[in-house]
């Protein structure tokens, strides 16, 4: 088995070969193995500056932020203060959507399940300062809609998190920074973080980096955070260093201890949050669930990811093996290495079989009754638009507005339409299941069609994670 000294030169390899392949500025990786922390850099922080990333350069880790939301609000389940199935008016009585009787079956489980089955991307800016989580809750979670019941279907919920770290600051007394630095930063020894731009000046920190045009060069992102701050339990600004991020990683995996033995979380709630709660839909291949804010991958892995204009982060973990890793990068680009950087060491150290390939159904694969699956599938970020062709192909095309827009504007590129063909899967154990082809005529990922309204049409068209209304 390779020992840590092969590994990191394993992975400062492939760290530079994948970033140099898919165009990635730069990336810091850690990786926990037998107790040992492996460390392994690449490139620069800002390509105008040319400073290079170390092991301490601080990268935006977006929505793994999430995990620590989850433990804070574990650890109020720990402290008797919250238990899992209250609803979440009985804490936070400003809570509510726009439908209020059925918000008012929203419980904290939901939440961390993102089974809320409100509007989860609410990306206005309310304040930058200590009450910005509180103006989010009762400025626009009060107005989003209600889409289902509490608890019916999976649908990643950014708002919902953003409620669960109001819940951290009214029942902790302190605002959601001073939580994760009081709850989880100081017990872990955790210092290398910065929850703005003006804390990141602190530290060697990366800026995430577009194409401002198609065929133009990657530059920095015109602001060092794209999304504004009015939300940062779902992952709005956080920056973190990898070995920082793997901290919280091994607190996990220590089942809730620090590495001093006091606990930061209890080990029941630790492994409570690795348990199958809901599974997720269009999850063709392999299982694909959810628990208590990890994602759960091929039955071994409690993962996160985290992505944005400019940024991809992944953190993976396989606790029954003790071994995680941290991916940070500052391009979106990197999303693309992380599977071919960590593949071989989960294989090698976790017994991870070899990811599933999605399987590409065949070109003249049909459907008998389009009518279903035809129309618009509206969300704040992106109008959805199911079409059929002469040939009977179905054709999906994404169209951003509203935020996407001002997100785009602000970090100088431009957000453009798309077009995919999406093709039925042939098994019935399938049915209103589709995959998008690309450009290599091949599967890339899968969507579902959920539900049915009245007209007998699908009421929402799962993609990218989320369940997208119908609008016609």
């Amino acid at each position: 088995m390779t020992n840590a000294d092969d590994l990191r030169g394993q992975l400062t390899a492939d760290l530079q070969r994948l970033c140099t392949e898919h165009e990635v500025p730069g990336a810091s990786v850690a990786v926990l193995v037998d107790g040992e922390v492996v460390e392994a850099t690449f490139g620069v922080v800002n390509v105008r500056t040319g400073v290079p990333v170390t092991p301490d350069t601080l990268f935006m880790i977006q929505s793994i932020t999430k995990i620590l939301t989850a433990t804070l609000a574990m650890q109020l389940v720990d402290a008797g203060l919250v238990e899992l199935d209250d609803p979440i008016h009985h804490h936070l009585p400003q809570f509510h959507t726009a439908d209020r009787e059925v918000s008012s079956r929203v419980t904290v489980r939901h939440l961390l399940t993102h089974t809320g089955g409100f509007a989860g991307d609410l990306w206005a800016a309310t304040t930058s300062g200590p009450d910005a989580l509180q103006r989010f809750v009762e400025d626009l979670v009060s107005d989003a809609p209600q889409y289902s019941e509490p608890g019916e279907q999976f649908s990643y919920c950014n708002a919902g998190f953003g409620v669960l770290g109001r819940l951290v600051e009214v029942k902790r007394g302190v605002t959601y920074e001073e939580a994760v630095r009081r709850y989880l930063a100081e017990p872990l020894a955790v210092d290398e973080l910065a929850f703005s731009a003006d804390q990141a000046l602190a530290f060697r920190t990366a800026i995430g980096h577009v194409h401002p045009k198609p065929d133009s060069a990657l530059r920095p992102l015109r602001h060092w955070a794209v999304m504004p701050p009015s939300n940062p339990a779902a992952g709005n600004q956080l920056a973190m260093s990898a070995r920082g991020l793997l901290a919280v990683a091994r607190m996990h995996l220590n089942d809730g201890r620090s590495p001093d033995g006091s606990a930061v979380l209890s080990e029941a709630s630790t492994r409570l949050m690795r348990e199958r709660q809901v599974d997720h839909p269009a999850a063709l291949g392999a299982p694909s669930s959810h628990g208590l804010g990890w994602w759960l991958q091929r039955d071994r892995l409690a993962e996160h990811g985290g992505g944005a204009t400019g940024v991809a982060a992944m953190l993976r973990t396989a606790p029954q093996h003790g071994l995680a890793a941290v991916v940070l990068t500052n391009a979106e680009s990197g999303g693309a290495i992380v599977d071919d950087l960590l593949e071989p060491v989960f294989a090698e150290r976790a017994d991870l079989p070899q990811a599933p390939g999605l399987s590409t159904p065949d070109a003249g694969t049909r459907v008998a009754d389009p009518h279903p699956y035809l129309g618009h599938f509206d969300s704040r970020q992106n109008r959805l638009e199911v079409t059929q062709l002469d040939d009977g192909r179905f054709w999906l095309t994404t169209v951003p507005q509203g935020e996407s827009l001002e997100f785009a504007a602000l970090a100088g590129t431009t957000a453009t339409s798309q077009a995919y063909e999406l093709r039925p899967v042939n098994a019935d154990t399938f049915a209103n299941s589709f995959v998008v082809i690309g450009d290599t005529g091949r599967a890339t990922y899968p969507v579902e069609f959920l539900g049915r309204d009245d007209h007998d049409c699908a009421r929402f068209l799962f993609f990218g994670g989320r369940a997208v209304p119908r609008s016609d």
